[in-house]
């Protein structure tokens, strides 16, 4: 999966999919956090990822020639 997929990925799968269902992250060591689709923490975090993703989707794309 390309950066390019990675970005449309979160921006039309997985920011929907939180706005709908919240977020629980989950560590091996210190448990895990869960946050309610509708608090503030939440509803600025997809603010925040989805102009990031919108922003590196707007860059030109040039292919890499060498396949890397």
């Amino acid at each position: 999966m390309t950066r390019r997929d990675q970005y449309s990925f979160i921006l039309h799968v997985l920011l929907p999919a939180i706005e709908n269902e919240g977020l629980t992250i989950k560590t091996r060591r210190d448990g895990e956090l869960t946050l309610s689709a509708n608090g503030s923490v939440t509803t600025n975090f997809i603010c925040n990822l989805r102009q990031h993703c919108i922003e590196e989707l707007q860059r030109p794309y040039f292919p890499n020639p060498y396949g890397v």
